[in-house]
């Protein structure tokens, strides 16, 4: 691509819209609307942001996904780095008129240090910056727009006894876990929205949990953590979204476990929805571990064929549009494991019948599900390339996304990195989620090791493309 013909405002344009598919709305208001580029080209991506705590935690949760979706969107690889539009006193950079922003470059910013830095500056109470009261929930996520099957049934129904009730019930707390796409956050904030309609005197905060981690961070920074702890701790319902990135930040873990406490002890409603079991999230401290499982552990499956199929419909419907039987059914068929790909499929599918004046038809549903990628096959899941790649150098699936270094499980599992990244189109922090929990920055140096190795070894080439073409056929289309 030409970058010299091209806004550089343009090109990030569309990089952040690579980029929104993969985070959830929240997210992508909090961290990339308020950026924008001072240069973009093959060189380099300068990102200006608002301050030098916002550069580091974009860089530190972020990084990787953004060079992703640059390269994918411009097939460049930039150096990607930050600077900052006016930093404030306590960011430590002067800035004026005449002076350009200081461009932000760390080779491995922490969530740790940044905690450290904003705690160093005490807490005396003072400050006018508070972080966020009630945030606002999703209209569209009430319990009369979640479509009911067996792999969610029970996880709904507690849901809904909490909502009725909240603090009343021995689910206190209530934690909801499953894969990504599968509609915890839906649920999570269908329990506010009832709670709320029978009494609109609830104070009801949602949050998702690196929403609080920031919202912790900034009260150390403007010494204001009285008020922090007033937001969250006067909560009648705490509803806390992906409790797994918690993890990351020592102080913060420890704000929330005295938050919890402070909740439940006042028998006020908590909910959290995670990625796995509590007991099963590495690096969570036994202590928090042992209160997210003193109350009710709900998990949400995904949908089977006749779930899916009424999802779709139900999608139509409020969307005006007449789906043909055949059509929900080849859909549901062929995207089974995330409900967000399954909707986004059938959007898809509603726009281009839409442009082109069509009936949504089999041939256009088929035309639509091969243009959005082998990704979104039934059965090709990161499990399943996964199990492939074991089985072709005979290992086990366990030992290959687990901690050995041997030589040959580490090249394996490289290859296995590079071609869920190919053939999926899972974000780098998902993939590495299901690879023993590692991080993004992980997968970004297995796929790099891969290019590099298919570029100067043609025999290593011919291997890694025999198994990927392998990978495409077992799981072509019909």
């Amino acid at each position: 691509m030409m970058l010299e013909t091209q806004d550089p405002h343009e090109l990030w344009a569309q990089c952040l819209l690579n980029i929104e598919r993969q985070v959830r709305p929240q997210s992508f208001s909090n961290w990339f609307r308020p950026t924008h580029v001072n240069r973009f080209d093959e060189n380099q991506l300068v990102i200006q942001v608002p301050s030098l705590f916002f550069a580091d935690w974009v860089e530190n949760h972020y990084l990787g996904m953004i060079q992703s979706a640059v390269e994918e969107e411009t097939t460049l690889v930039p150096k990607v780095s930050f600077v900052v539009a006016q930093a404030s006193e306590a960011d430590s950079v002067q800035t004026s008129p005449a002076t350009p922003p200081a461009v932000v470059t760390r080779a491995e910013p922490s969530l740790p240090a940044a905690e450290k830095a904003a705690e160093n500056t005490g807490d005396n109470g003072a400050g006018k910056a508070s972080p966020a009261h009630e945030t606002s929930l999703n209209e569209r996520y009430i319990f009369e727009d979640f479509v009911i099957g067996e792999g969610n049934r029970f996880a709904h129904a507690m849901a809904i006894a909490v909502a009725k009730s909240p603090g009343n019930t021995q689910y206190n707390p209530m934690v909801i876990y499953g894969a990504v796409g599968l509609g915890k956050t839906h649920l999570l904030q269908a329990i506010g929205h009832h709670a709320r309609h029978l009494d609109p005197d609830l104070k009801v905060v949602y949050v998702p949990s690196e929403k609080f981690m920031s919202d912790f961070i900034e009260s150390l920074k403007n010494h204001n953590t009285k008020e922090f702890q007033k937001t969250y701790r006067s909560a009648d319902i705490l509803l806390v979204d992906d409790i797994q990135f918690l993890i990351r930040g020592e102080q913060t873990r420890n704000e929330f476990f005295h938050t919890f406490n402070a909740l439940h002890q006042a028998e006020k409603q908590i909910v959290m929805t995670c990625d796995s079991p509590p007991g099963e999230l590495e690096g969570l401290e036994e202590r928090l571990k042992s209160r997210f499982q003193w109350g009710l552990i709900a998990g949400i499956d995904p949908p089977d064929l006749e779930t899916r199929i009424a999802i779709l419909r139900q999608k139509a419907e409020r969307n005006g549009i007449h789906l043909p039987d055949e059509v929900a059914a080849f859909l549901g068929s062929y995207i089974s494991s995330n409900i967000r790909e399954l909707e986004g499929a059938l959007i898809h599918l509603m726009a281009y019948c839409s442009i082109h004046k069509s009936e949504l038809t089999i041939e256009a549903a088929k035309g639509i599900v091969q243009a959005r990628g082998p990704g979104q096959t039934s059965n090709l899941t990161i499990e399943s390339i996964q199990q492939q790649v074991a089985e072709h150098f005979n290992l086990t699936q366990d030992l290959l996304i687990g901690k050995g270094r041997k030589q040959e499980v580490t090249a394996a599992r490289h290859i296995a990195m590079f071609l869920v990244k190919r053939l999926t189109r899972n974000p780098l922090t998902t993939i590495g989620l299901h690879f023993g929990n590692r991080d993004h920055s992980t997968v970004i140096h297995a796929v790099r090791t891969v290019e590099k190795k298919c570029k100067n070894d043609t025999s290593y080439a011919r291997v890694v493309e025999d198994l990927s073409e392998a990978i495409r056929r077992q799981h072509a289309p019909e």
